[in-house]
């Protein structure tokens, strides 16, 4: 049958690394560094998807919406990572949400089984309340695993927009979403092992979606942080050396700008730029939506 796991090309085994255990460290990583070589192709064949997955990200958050982020164990912790990691680069409150199967606490007490209920896959996504102004990305190595296809097929039945990020051509997950980004890089080091290449590919193209829609949604200046939130005293000397390097104004110049803007470097910025008040840079921001390159 197609689904047999023994018909996945993640599921081959690596020749190169048969003899793993007898080969010395400096072997083994020059392996793994050579393996890892087909990630950086498997995603360069799949940008037309994944350009228009971002399309359809961007299209959700300008409507109110959310990206929703679901899969289980590995596959799963990948999607919560980059969703979190959103909030510490871009300031997000909410554009992106993950859900990894058995809604863990802790990581290393996760319910194996949980990813073998479709029918949980489906009720998650209604227990957050998912609607069709979302966009949510199942992700699942093997693109075989029931709590995705099921989140997926329930999101295809409620007229919810939707994809698939998998590690094998033609799975299961691709006949339940509205599109499917399928990089492939081949068998892994260690047989089935997927938080190794088929992991890589997933984070890659989840570094995309999260940097490339932020961006197109005005939240990098040039190529800085802008929302960057000033929770830590290691964030606000790092929102003061962007504003330096933004406006190209002194660290103390930058320092004080953030002051008066209690740490909101935005209106810093175009106060700088643009020789304005606190309150003109606010009223420019209002006008342009929050988007300073609209207004920069």
């Amino acid at each position: 049958m197609r689904d047999n796991l023994m018909t996945l090309t993640s599921e081959e085994r690596n020749p190169a690394s048969m003899n793993l255990p007898h080969m010395s460290v400096a072997e083994s990583t020059a392996l793994m560094n050579r393996e890892d070589e087909a990630c950086a192709k498997a995603v360069r064949e799949v940008l037309p998807e994944v350009n228009e997955t971002i399309e359809q990200c961007i299209a959700a958050l300008r409507r109110g919406g959310r990206i929703i982020f679901t899969g289980a164990a590995h596959s799963g912790y990948l999607g919560m990572l980059d969703a979190y990691e959103a909030n510490a680069t871009f300031g997000t409150h909410g554009e992106f949400v993950s859900i990894v199967a058995g809604n863990f606490t802790d990581i290393m007490k996760t319910d194996g089984s949980a990813e073998d209920s479709a029918e949980n896959g489906a009720l998650d996504l209604q227990a957050r309340e998912v609607t069709a102004k979302d966009f949510v990305i199942g992700i699942s190595s093997s693109g075989r695993t029931p709590y995705v296809i099921g989140a997926l097929s329930w999101c295809q039945k409620q007229g919810i927009p939707c994809a698939g990020l998998v590690n094998n051509k033609h799975s299961l997950v691709s006949e339940v979403c509205d599109r499917v980004m399928a990089p492939t890089p081949g068998p892994e080091v260690i047989t089935g092992s997927t938080r190794l290449k088929a992991g890589t590919c997933q984070k890659m193209i989840l570094n995309m979606i999260t940097t490339v829609t932020m961006a197109q949604l005005g939240n990098v200046y040039e190529n800085l942080m802008i929302n960057v939130p000033p929770v830590s005293d290691k964030m606000r000397a790092r929102l003061a050396y962007i504003l330096t390097q933004a406006a190209g104004c002194t660290l103390e110049t930058a320092q004080a700008r953030l002051t008066e803007c209690n740490y909101q470097i935005k209106p810093a910025l175009i106060m700088e730029l643009k020789q304005v008040s606190r309150c003109e840079a606010e009223a420019l921001l209002s006008e342009a939506d929050g988007n300073l390159n609209q207004i920069l």
